[in-house]
């Protein structure tokens, strides 16, 4: 209860923010004041204030999909409930800056409509000190004389966050198993937004009438188009949160293989191949170990088999490289060879090397050391 309370106040808030930064920049337009150049600062012409504002006001909707990062798992999630068995042990799997989607249905439709009034409340207030009020018959002239102006920039603005919104959700559905479609849709988001702000912010010229068409029309395609892909972003999260719980299997079937007095201190592995090998660290051993086969279900791992096995003592480091056979992390020891496994996610890679450096020169994981 008090998640979901704080997550509607941070919607408020956001389009609080989103609309008092756009403000500044109507503002300052508004007294012919360029904080963008070094020397002159007298270089924007006031009538042009409007339209300054509203392009910013457009961005921040455009940028909704990135505005509520957290590195954890949306509220009200299968991965938030499962958080609380967490693996300890591994590298922690960050959340996709466009986790967000994935909330409960009101939570995400509630920003559109939230921050388009935030802006439109935004857009009375500069119509009240703007030193041009607009030509009559256009959305900006006639914004406080009849409700058509106002009506058509919030749902404009409301349409901006959907668009953004499902262009997040794409993104979001491929960020573990196609990156470079996660990549391509979050660089094309962050174009989009500039591009949308400078178009959109015409529609202040625009008949009252004709504003109101064109932005209800944008509104229904945009909503139509998020439905689908939050879905298929849900749909997504709950394979991989699968592929997970498949590796707590595997981890589970690595610990029963130790000795009672044995601790298991780190391990890594590739997440998305349940029936891959494993690194780990524990407090009497370095190991690479595998599943000697599946489980009762498919998906499932076996029990598993150590394969290779070194002392604490020979530790001297590890590290990370890509070689044409996949990345590759190598656990490094003195008078024997290396420990090597293909595969897993690059990051928690360089997490895992990073820690077990830290290990072999301070006796102590990165935790440690800072408690």
């Amino acid at each position: 209860m008090n998640r979901d309370r704080r997550s509607r106040s941070t919607t408020l808030v956001f389009g609080i923010g989103f609309a008092v930064f756009a403000s500044i920049a109507f503002f300052l337009a508004n007294a012919g004041i360029n904080p963008l150049r070094n020397h002159v600062l007298r270089g924007i012409n006031p009538e042009q204030a409007p339209s300054i504002g509203m392009l910013v006001l457009f961005f921040f909707s455009a940028i909704a999909a990135f505005a509520f990062y957290e590195d954890r798992p949306p509220a009200g999630s299968s991965a938030a409930r499962a958080q609380q068995a967490e693996d300890p042990h591994g590298a922690k799997r960050r959340q996709p800056p466009t986790s967000f989607v994935r909330n409960p249905w009101p939570r995400v439709f509630a920003v559109g409509p939230v921050w388009a009034v935030c802006g439109v409340i935004a857009a009375f207030i500069w119509h009240a000190f703007a030193k041009d009020s607009g030509t009559p018959g256009t959305v900006w002239g006639d914004l406080t004389s009849s409700p058509l102006p106002a009506i058509a920039l919030l749902l404009g603005l409301w349409a901006t966050v959907n668009f953004s919104l499902a262009l997040g959700a794409i993104a979001d559905a491929f960020h573990r198993t196609l990156w470079a479609v996660f990549l391509i849709v979050s660089v094309l988001i962050a174009i989009l937004a500039i591009t949308i702000g400078v178009v959109a912010s015409n529609i202040l010229t625009m008949s009252p009438p004709a504003g109101l068409a064109v932005a209800a029309i944008c509104l229904i395609i945009t909503t139509v188009a998020l439905i689908p892909a939050r879905l298929f972003a849900v749909a997504r999260a709950r394979v991989t949160n699968r592929i997970d719980a498949a590796h707590e299997a595997r981890l589970q079937s690595l610990l029963m293989t130790l000795a009672p007095s044995e601790n298991l201190m780190l391990h890594f592995a590739d997440r998305d191949n349940p029936t891959g090998q494993i690194l780990a660290a524990t407090n009497q051993r370095l190991l690479l170990a595998a599943p000697t086969g599946t489980g009762t279900e498919s998906a499932r791992p076996g029990p598993v088999r150590i394969l290779d096995q070194a002392h604490p003592g020979q530790l001297r480091g590890a590290s990370t490289k890509f070689r044409p056979a996949g990345h590759t992390t190598s656990v490094h020891f003195r008078d024997r060879p290396d420990m090597e496994l293909v595969g897993g996610d690059p990051s928690e890679a360089d997490t895992f090397a990073e820690a077990l450096t830290a290990l072999a020169t301070t006796g102590r994981l990165p935790q440690e050391e800072e408690t």
